[in-house]
């Protein structure tokens, strides 16, 4: 994301932002924030661009909060799921057990 401009960002944004997707958002939002603090480590005036980004996206975060949940819920949904079919997969005791032929 380091390469793309700001319209470039800002596209990413209103797409993922018509999708509800919070995760792309959260790394638009990291890109407008190290801008911004990269500006300011060099003594310099943020871009006015850079500023209204993270701006705005940090607003879309705050008022989109409830998704980050979701989210994380559906994350762990998977895992669980993941978990519960390598369990049926797993081998057994009664294909351990020695027969008697």
């Amino acid at each position: 994301m380091q390469n793309l401009s700001f319209e470039d960002l800002m596209g990413l944004f209103l797409i993922s932002k018509k999708n509800s997707d919070y995760e792309e958002v959260l790394n638009i939002n990291k890109e407008f924030e190290r801008r911004v603090s990269k500006r300011k480590l060099m003594q310099k005036k943020p871009m006015r661009t850079s500023v209204s980004g993270l701006e705005q996206t940090q607003e879309w975060l705050e008022k989109n909060s409830t998704l980050k949940k979701k989210d994380i819920e559906q994350n762990i949904d998977e895992v669980q799921k993941k978990k519960l079919k390598k369990r049926l997969r797993e081998g057994t005791d009664l294909n351990k057990k020695k027969t008697l032929w």
